[in-house]
């Protein structure tokens, strides 16, 4: 299969976009490699896939052929169990972390599915380093956790040890203040993106919580998932849009491709992204699946 070129955007001189279409993961069902409404998806460094198969509360790893090489979960709230899993983060290659979101908790679990250890944050009389109901996390180059709370709308950050250290974010942010927060990642050089689907944006913040700038405003409509690539290139799937946008590091607009529908390179639903290399990941609530992608960026003259 050939690559799809995807015009760029802007003035001669900017990188161009080309996609190839190589397969799609998953079918709606509830046997190993089916899928109920995923909302997530991460790739370890040795390109295994991680999907957060939400209505099958379940975590299922996958190689990038298809082949199921680990599951957990089943509905519950005990070890094993999850109710609502929203996001899963496998970026160091040992650890997969998951969001519980109906269980309040974020689960740790080693990189064949094994579970370790539940963390549940309530603070007695510290309602602002309290978890309520967890919907995406990250984990910085340092270590540090960031979990997004769907209840408060706001991030709370825990250092290595699992303490809860600071939140950002809530309505006393003024200006950077979260209304909808849906996914969240953190680049190289410390700068946290989250995706807003009120807010219809991406909003930057520093790795202190203060808030930069956003991205996107007037272009998006519901994002979803977010990645960034060794370059700094953004790429959000937007799940009203039913695409792929890619932003440069100025913020600006350089590629766009997706369409609705089921056919393979049109998307229904998107709920996340992730990147590994030159593969892009694109797993869709609607469709059941996770389609990858091979992208090549070339200099436009």
């Amino acid at each position: 299969m050939l690559f799809l070129a995807v015009a760029p955007l802007h003035a001669q001189g900017l990188d161009a976009l080309q996609i190839r279409p190589l397969l799609a993961l998953g079918r709606p069902g509830q046997g190993p490699g089916e899928f109920n409404t995923p909302q997530a998806v991460s790739v370890d460094p040795n390109g295994n896939i991680y999907i957060a198969d939400t209505g099958n509360n379940r975590i299922q790893k996958l190689d990038r052929n298809g082949r199921v090489l680990a599951t957990i979960g089943g509905f519950g709230w005990g070890q094993d169990q999850f109710q609502r899993p929203l996001d899963v983060w496998a970026g160091n290659g040992l650890d997969v972390f998951v969001a519980d979101y109906q269980n309040r908790r974020i689960v740790r679990l080693d990189r064949n599915l094994h579970w370790i250890e539940a963390y549940e944050f309530r603070r007695e009389g510290d309602e602002k380093l309290s978890l309520g109901f967890p919907r995406a996390l990250a984990i910085s180059i340092h270590g540090d956790l960031f979990v997004v709370d769907g209840e408060n709308y706001r991030v709370l950050k825990l250092n290595t040890l699992r303490v809860p250290e600071r939140q950002f974010g809530d309505f006393d942010w003024g200006e950077g203040n979260l209304l909808d927060p849906q996914k969240i990642c953190i680049s190289a050089q410390e700068r946290i993106y989250i995706s807003d689907r009120q807010r219809a944006a991406i909003l930057v913040y520093d790795y202190f919580g203060n808030y930069l700038h956003d991205i996107g405003s007037g272009t998006l409509k519901s994002p979803a998932g977010v990645a960034l690539d060794a370059q700094g290139r953004l790429y959000v799937g937007d799940a009203s849009r039913h695409e792929v946008m890619v932003f440069d590091r100025q913020g600006r607009l350089i590629a766009r491709f997706g369409s609705p529908g089921d056919k393979l390179g049109a998307f229904a639903g998107i709920s996340d992204v992730a990147l590994h290399r030159d593969l892009l990941l694109v797993c869709e609530a609607e469709n059941h699946r996770v389609q990858i992608f091979q992208i090549a960026w070339s200099q436009k003259l």
